[in-house]
């Protein structure tokens, strides 16, 4: 490439149509500088008519063919995407056994004076712990 190509940092910031029309004009110079990447591998997706049509117009816009495209957003989501499955997955028999704990722990606070409502004004069922906060005003008043 000559002194007057861009860098990669200048076409790092080149919006994607830009982009693809640098590659695009420069393909020839460029493939005799790289590595040809290995696409040997097809993938086959089922979309309806609409979203098909979205597609195309969002690779359109970005100044891409629909397969560059697709891959490219494929790509950018699979690297945003978590690399292992939620912590917070439970079979329905660990949620038994969670419900159950939690039962547990509710009667024993309870039975120790500590009581659980549902928070009032609200659709959630959230608890609220009460008499807590009462209990250490005691003991704090008591302390004095």
């Amino acid at each position: 490439m000559s002194k007057n190509d861009p860098t990669a940092r200048n076409i790092a910031e080149m919006d994607e149509a830009a982009r693809a029309q640098w590659f695009y004009d420069n393909r020839e110079q460029v493939a005799e500088e790289s590595t040809p990447a290995v696409l040997d591998r097809v993938i086959s997706v089922r979309v309806s008519p609409g979203d098909l049509g979205l597609l195309t117009e969002a690779a359109s816009a970005a100044g891409m063919k629909l397969s560059a495209w697709l891959r490219k957003v494929g790509l950018e989501a699979a690297a945003l995407a978590p690399a292992a499955p939620p912590a917070a997955v439970l079979s329905g028999e660990q949620t038994r056994q969670l419900q159950d704990s939690v039962i547990n722990i509710v009667e024993l606070l309870e039975r120790s004076g500590v009581r659980l409502d549902a928070a009032r004004g609200r659709r959630e069922q959230s608890l609220v712990l009460k008499g807590l906060r009462h209990k250490r005003k005691k003991k704090i008043e008591a302390g004095k």
